[in-house]
C-alpha cells in the first residue's frame, strides 16, 4: 500500500511554473535563484542573529517551502516548522574576498529539486561591516520577497536587541497560492485574456529584435536562414548563456531628481529607465520605433501581500512603437500605459502568453524579440528607525537565459542608484553595455530636464554618442 504524503500537496501556480520551466530547460540550472547580500554598518550578534533566522523562519512560511515529485509531477509543500541550530559564518579579510566567495557561491546552483531551497551566510569583513548573504530558488521567493525576507529579519533582530515586541506578522505565502491555484481554475476568464494578447501582439505586425549588441546578430542570421525580412533571430540559444556583470552607477543629486520627478508625476521609475534603454536600443537599431523588452512584475495588489515574502513575479512582454516626433513625455505616457494594460492581464500566466506569440509568429523555442529582462527591486532608501546604514548587493550568476539582464534598485549607501547589466558573452561585449548605460542615464535626465524633448532628439544624441 502506497504510503500517504504526510503534508497537503500543491501545484505550482504560475509565477513558480516560470522558473521551473528556466530551471528545467537549461543546462546551467543557477538561473532561476536569487543570490544578494545585505550589509550593514554596525556589529551583529550572530548569536542573537540566528535566534532571529529562527523566529523568520515561523513568521515567513515561504522559507518552510519544499518540493517534491509526485507521479512526475512538481508539487510543493509546507514544512510546519525549520529551525538552524548554526549559521555558517565567515570572516573575510578583504572586500576582494568576499566579492570572490559569494560570487562563486551564486554560480553554484540551489538545487531545489535535491531538498537545497536556500544557503545562508553570516558574514564579517575587515573595514567593511557585518552581513548576511543569501542565495534562494526563485520558486521559493522572488526579488522583491527577499527583500521582504532581509527588512523582516532586521526588524526581528533589532525588537531582539531593546526588547521590543515583534514586527506585525507577515501574509503567508501558502494562502496566496491558494488564492492563485483557485484563479488558474476560472478558465472562463482566460477568453478575455487571450482576446487582449492576441490584438496586443498583431498590433504592428511582427516584432522586431532590437539587440543591445546592435543589430549584427540579426542580420548575420538573415544571411544564414537565407531570409532579408527576417525581424527575430535565435538569440536565446542555451549553449550561449555565459555571462558576466558589470554596474552602473547614479549619484546622489541626479537620483534624487529621478525620484522627484516621478513622484510629480506619479510614475514608476522603471518606466523612466526602460524608455532609456529603449531609446539606445533603438538607435543602434536602424533607429527601429518598434522596441520589445520583458520587465519582471510582481502580483503583490493587496497592502497585505505587499508585507509577504514567496515567488509572485511574472514577466510582462512590453512592445512600445514610438514614432520620432513623439515627445519625451508622450513616449513615457505610452510605457505606463502599455504596462497599465499588461497589469490588469497578470492573471493570464506569461507561458501562455509567450506560446501564443509564438504560434502566431512561427518561432521555435530559442527564438524571442525581446532584447532584454528588466527589474526594478525597490530597496527602501529610509532605514533611520532601524538604527543602521546598509548595502544591498547582486551577483553575478555566470548564466542567463536573455541576452540582456538589467536590474535597477536606489543604493541605500549614498540614496544613488545601482543598474546592474548581466549580459551575455557571446552576443555582447563590456564597452557595448557601457555605451548602453550612459546613453540611457543621458536620455533620463535630458527627459527631465525638457520633456517636451522629442524622441528624434534622443536618438541624434545616443548615435553622437556611439560614433
Amino acid at each position: 500500500m502506497k504510503k500517504e504524503f504526510p503534508y497537503k500537496l500543491y501545484d505550482l501556480i504560475p509565477s513558480q511554473e516560470t522558473m521551473y520551466l528556466m530551471f528545467k530547460y537549461t543546462f546551467s540550472k543557477q538561473i532561476s535563484q536569487i543570490p544578494t547580500s545585505f550589509s550593514v554598518d554596525k556589529d551583529l550578534d550572530f548569536e542573537l542573529m540566528t535566534k532571529a533566522l529562527n523566529i523568520e523562519f515561523e513568521r515567513n512560511d515561504s522559507l518552510r517551502l519544499r518540493f517534491v515529485k509526485v507521479d512526475k509531477t512538481i508539487k510543493q509543500y509546507f514544512l510546519p516548522s525549520f529551525k538552524m541550530s548554526k549559521v555558517p559564518c565567515k570572516y573575510f579579510r578583504s572586500v576582494e574576498e568576499q566579492q570572490a566567495f559569494f560570487e562563486k557561491d551564486a554560480q553554484t546552483p540551489v538545487r531545489f529539486d535535491k531538498g537545497v531551497n536556500f544557503r545562508i551566510y553570516f558574514y564579517k569583513t575587515a573595514n567593511a561591516g557585518n552581513g548576511i548573504y543569501f542565495n534562494v530558488s526563485h520558486l521559493n521567493m522572488d526579488a522583491l520577497g527577499s527583500m521582504v525576507f532581509y527588512m523582516d529579519l532586521i526588524g526581528v533582530y533589532k525588537a531582539l536587541v531593546k526588547g521590543e515586541e515583534l514586527p506585525a506578522p507577515l501574509y503567508s505565502y501558502e494562502e496566496y497560492i491558494q488564492k492563485e491555484l483557485k484563479n488558474v481554475q476560472e478558465k472562463k476568464k482566460w477568453d478575455k485574456h487571450e482576446k487582449w494578447y492576441t490584438e496586443y501582439f498583431a498590433k504592428g505586425g511582427e516584432p522586431f529584435y532590437a539587440g543591445v549588441h546592435g543589430p549584427e546578430f540579426l542580420e548575420k542570421a538573415r544571411i544564414k536562414k537565407k531570409n532579408p525580412n527576417l525581424r527575430v533571430p535565435a538569440a536565446y540559444n542555451p549553449l550561449l548563456d555565459k555571462c558576466s556583470l558589470i554596474t552602473g552607477h547614479i549619484g546622489t543629486e541626479d537620483a534624487e531628481r529621478i525620484f522627484s520627478f516621478c513622484k510629480e508625476r506619479g510614475i514608476a521609475p522603471e518606466s523612466l529607465f526602460m524608455l532609456g534603454l529603449r531609446t539606445h536600443c533603438s538607435a543602434l537599431n536602424y533607429r527601429t520605433n518598434d522596441v520589445f523588452m520583458m520587465a519582471t512584475c510582481s502580483k503583490r495588489a493587496t497592502v497585505k501581500e505587499k508585507r509577504m515574502s514567496g515567488c509572485t513575479v511574472q514577466p510582462i512582454q512590453v512592445r512600445t512603437i514610438i514614432g520620432e516626433d513623439a515627445t519625451f513625455e508622450e513616449a513615457l505616457g505610452e510605457y505606463t500605459s502599455v504596462r497599465t494594460q499588461l497589469y490588469r492581464h497578470m492573471d493570464y500566466p506569461y507561458i501562455t502568453a509567450r506560446d501564443l506569440s509564438r504560434e502566431m509568429y512561427n518561432y521555435n523555442l530559442i527564438q524571442g524579440p525581446a532584447c532584454m529582462m528588466f527589474s526594478w527591486i525597490p530597496v527602501p532608501l529610509d532605514l533611520d528607525s532601524y538604527g543602521v546604514r546598509f548595502e544591498f548587493k547582486t551577483y553575478d550568476l555566470g548564466r542567463y537565459f536573455t541576452p540582456l539582464y538589467a536590474i535597477c534598485s536606489p543604493d541605500p549607501k549614498d540614496k544613488g542608484i545601482n543598474l546592474n547589466y548581466m549580459y551575455r558573452i557571446k552576443l555582447s561585449k563590456k564597452e557595448q553595455i557601457e555605451r548602453l548605460h550612459e546613453n540611457a542615464y543621458k536620455v533620463v535626465m535630458a527627459g527631465i530636464e525638457n520633456p517636451q524633448i522629442t524622441v528624434k532628439e534622443l536618438l541624434d544624441m545616443c548615435e553622437s554618442n556611439l560614433k
